[in-house]
């Protein structure tokens, strides 16, 4: 009798794994609605790329994100050849490339090209974050970031340069981006930054980069987007510039060393490492002295959505795990769905999650608005104070819902090898800190509110909002 009820415990387990969804866009009526209602007619144009992409994550992603992850398939450095040149070469898990073939094949970065295009470039990314950072979401939002900031202050030589590989879907032909602005002596403290550019005198409108970066994500990357001060420029915020780093000049590492990878709780397939630059060339992007406004305004901003949205697909995930997970599983003589308290759980991360999603998607929507020209000035300025308010609450939220799914598998829950949920808690952690702690969001908007007023076309925009759902 008791094997029959542990082979039947399993074969329960078992329908678990075989009736999770195999295309994350079907099986998912609220991100139908959602989509459907910002792209209009343009969403049946959409769907096959939205389909294949949703699909792929489902299956062949999901696989290779597992192994990807693994302890022994970690990232590790190899700062030298054969010959003992220096390379600085991270070295990756071949699963790790073949999934970045899969996530670049969506199309996620391609999209980008004509402006306009935010909202079906984040869905994208919504159905590849069901399988967590994996190592490539992050890249992604580096090199999306890296692709408008060309595309708005960048010169006609530099958009001819690198936009074509930024935008490649091919994986093995692409350039990617990183952004470097982390420093020991300052974390989010942007003022404090005090790596510092010296103008070349060989090499005319170049400049040299020597100092420090604590916290570089995506240190692999071909092309570094990196805040610097000026040699003679001003203390604080109003002295930096934005620079592009090549990672190879003339065949040879472009003057940086890595000091080590870091060995991180979460995002662990993707290496982010610590930097020392020694003279490294580079060219300003964008006028020098505004540097900060496209930091923030730019290549932050881009970030902070991509954040979000990241954590949308998260929590989407974890709905899936929990909630295929306790129609299957039986406990107290029934599916534990059936209990009121499991009920109860999942019903508050479906809320939840749909409520993220929402407001996220409609920040994209708002992306594209302003992109094409279609944005007030009054709308301008409250996605700024929604960007940051929802990239807080986002995250939050992210790592509680993944934490009640886990809660609903129970022991099950906490084990790597049973779900994903372990790997997607850890990552949740780190969405909480990238792109601006809960301290440092809510300083901004409550700064942005005291000397911009930025409350009262946020405050509008509500109410307008409000307003369209009383009389619908």
């Amino acid at each position: 009798m008791d094997e029959n009820r542990n082979q039947q415990a399993r074969t329960s387990l078992t329908a678990w794994q075989t009736h999770k969804p195999m295309d994350y866009l079907q099986a998912d009526t609220n991100i139908q609605w959602v989509l459907q209602m910002h792209m209009g007619e343009d969403y049946s144009r959409h769907l096959p790329m939205l389909s294949k992409a949703a699909s792929m994550s489902a299956s062949r992603m999901d696989s290779l994100a597992i192994n990807s992850n693994r302890d022994e398939n970690l990232p590790r450095l190899n700062r030298f050849n054969n010959v003992g040149e220096r390379i600085e070469e991270v070295v990756f898990h071949p699963d790790y490339h073949e999934l970045g073939a899969c996530v670049w094949d969506t199309g996620v970065l391609t999209v980008l090209e004509q402006p306009g295009n935010e909202l079906l470039s984040g869905a994208l990314s919504y159905f590849i974050a069901h399988n967590g950072e994996a190592g490539h979401a992050c890249p992604v939002a580096c090199t999306a970031g890296l692709i408008k900031l060309l595309q708005q202050v960048g010169s006609a030589e530099q958009k001819k340069r690198y936009l074509p590989q930024l935008l490649e879907t091919d994986y093995a032909k692409r350039l990617h981006g990183a952004q470097f602005v982390t420093e020991v002596q300052g974390g989010s403290d942007v003022a404090a930054i005090s790596c510092v550019a010296v103008a070349d005198t060989k090499c005319k409108g170049h400049y040299r980069i020597s100092g420090e970066k604590w916290f570089c994500s995506v240190i692999d990357a071909g092309l570094f987007v990196l805040a610097a001060r000026p040699e003679g420029a001003p203390q604080g915020t109003q002295g930096l510039s934005l620079f592009l780093i090549p990672r190879i000049v003339d065949g040879e590492v472009n003057d940086f060393t890595l000091r080590r990878l870091k060995y991180k709780l979460g995002t662990r397939s993707m290496a982010s490492a610590e930097v020392d630059f020694n003279g490294a060339l580079a060219e300003p992007i964008g006028p020098l002295e505004e540097g900060f406004k496209n930091l923030m305004g730019i290549v932050l901003d881009t970030s902070r959505v991509h954040n979000a949205v990241a954590a949308c697909g998260l929590m989407r995930r974890a709905c899936i795990e929990a909630q295929t997970y306790a129609r299957h599983r039986t406990a107290f003589g029934k599916p534990i769905i059936e209990h009121p308290t499991v009920a109860q759980i999942l019903a508050r991360m479906k809320v939840i999650t749909s409520a993220a999603t929402a407001t996220t998607f409609r920040l994209l929507a708002m992306g594209d608005r302003l992109a094409t020209g279609r944005a007030s000035e009054d709308i301008t300025k409250a996605r700024r104070t929604h960007v940051n308010i929802n990239k807080y609450w986002t995250s939050i939220q992210c790592t509680q819902v993944v934490r009640d799914a886990i809660e609903v598998l129970g022991g099950n829950g906490t084990i790597e090898e049973f779900s994903v949920l372990p790997r997607l808690y850890r990552d949740a952690i780190v969405l909480e800190s990238w792109e601006g702690t809960h301290n440092t969001l809510c300083a901004q908007v409550l700064r942005d509110f005291a000397t911009r007023k930025l409350h009262v076309p946020w405050l509008a925009d509500l109410s307008d909002v409000l307003s369209s759902i009383t009389h619908s």
